[in-house]
């Protein structure tokens, strides 16, 4: 399979990281220290700046050509700070290599570290975390990663996920998405594992062109396959929609809903959505833009994409149902997102109709 060692190197890192944002959720939720604002007032914590520190570092001590596209930078950061995000990256090796051993990552040829890329001082963990400056763009091999995706969602003991894609030529050919606190039968699956899935939720995983798979992060090699589908009405669709208002425009996706017929939404943080989407637990992604000014942040769709590619599904903007160019730099040029298992012909319904309310 192409991109093997990257599909490995990908899945053992999000699990990390995970790992780590798991095992400190209530900590950053109780200490506010642990927790700062952006200047674009979004809040951002030790987890956020930890998960992309360890990411990255396992894609440059592999890959070390790879660039990186990562949410966060170093910029503003105190040595204090900085000091608890190395702590925090210190006190996962234990419990991880407890969890997953290491036999795996030597016979992949897999290195979490390497000495060009240490994590052993706080310039280290600097520079580390601007790794992820990349402008991205079409003519470069690059990674896009959020290390924690629906950060207001971890900081409510909710839902969040850390997602990582690889993109060559602006398409997305490989999607990795951790979702710790992802337990299937609150969203009405069945989990295969309870005490895992409630241990550390799932990862998801795609490869473009060799489908989508999914297992519990806590247990390795047993990987279940994704469905495909391809729904031919609108009829009994559940939604899958975000919890923050500031994040997409509520009143134009509920005129949509009503317009279709879609009396059902779940209404969550992160790319856990796309999951929810992949699994079958709902049928259509909406996020509409609350301003035609805005532009969505690729590392919020990437991986996303490949789960939506490989399980049947059509992903494209909210007004004229453009395919997500991923190519474009750290944004994307069309404007609002919608992700649906329907038909080429139901998935075009929703998106006329999104135009509609948008432009009302």
């Amino acid at each position: 399979m192409p991109f093997e060692k990257e599909l490995f190197v990908a899945t053992q890192a999000v699990r990390k990281a995970a790992l780590l944002t798991k095992r400190i959720q209530a900590q950053v939720i109780a200490d506010r220290k642990s927790t700062i604002t952006k200047t674009d007032s979004s809040p951002v914590t030790v987890g956020d700046y930890s998960a992309q520190a360890i990411i990255i570092n396992a894609i440059k001590a592999n890959f070390p050509e790879d660039e990186i596209v990562g949410e966060e930078e170093s910029k503003g950061l105190n040595d204090e700070f900085v000091g608890q995000i190395l702590r925090e990256i210190e006190a996962t090796e234990a419990p991880f290599k407890e969890l997953f051993g290491e036999y795996d990552s030597v016979r992949a040829g897999m290195q979490f570290r390497s000495r060009e890329y240490p994590l052993t001082s706080l310039a280290d963990v600097r520079r580390v975390i601007d790794l992820g400056s990349s402008e991205g763009g079409r003519k470069t091999r690059f990674w896009c990663l959020d290390p924690i995706d629906g950060t207001k969602g971890f900081l409510r003991g909710e839902q969040y996920a850390v997602c990582l894609a690889l993109v060559v030529g602006g398409v997305v050919q490989l999607g990795c998405i951790a979702c710790p606190n992802l337990e299937l039968a609150n969203y009405g699956g069945k989990d295969s594992d309870p005490e895992a899935a409630h241990r550390l939720g799932y990862v998801f995983r795609a490869v473009r062109g060799h489908g989508a798979f999914f297992a519990p992060t806590a247990v390795d090699f047993s990987w279940h396959p994704l469905p495909v589908r391809s729904l031919s009405s609108t009829r009994d669709m559940v939604s899958l929609e975000g919890v923050e208002k500031g994040h997409s425009a509520h009143s134009a996706q509920d005129a949509v809903k009503e317009e279709l017929g879609i009396s059902r939404a779940l209404h969550l943080d992160s790319q856990v959505k796309y999951c929810l989407l992949a699994l079958g637990l709902g049928d259509v992604y909406l996020r509409l833009p609350i301003s035609l000014s805005y532009r969505e942040k690729i590392w919020d769709h990437a991986a996303g994409n490949a789960l939506v590619a490989e399980t049947g599904g059509q992903h494209t903007d909210s007004i004229e149902g453009v395919p997500l160019d991923f190519g474009n730099g750290r944004t994307l040029a069309t404007k609002g997102v919608i992700a649906s298992s329907g038909t080429k012909l139901v998935h075009q319904m929703i998106v006329d109709s999104s135009s509609k309310a948008i432009n009302k």
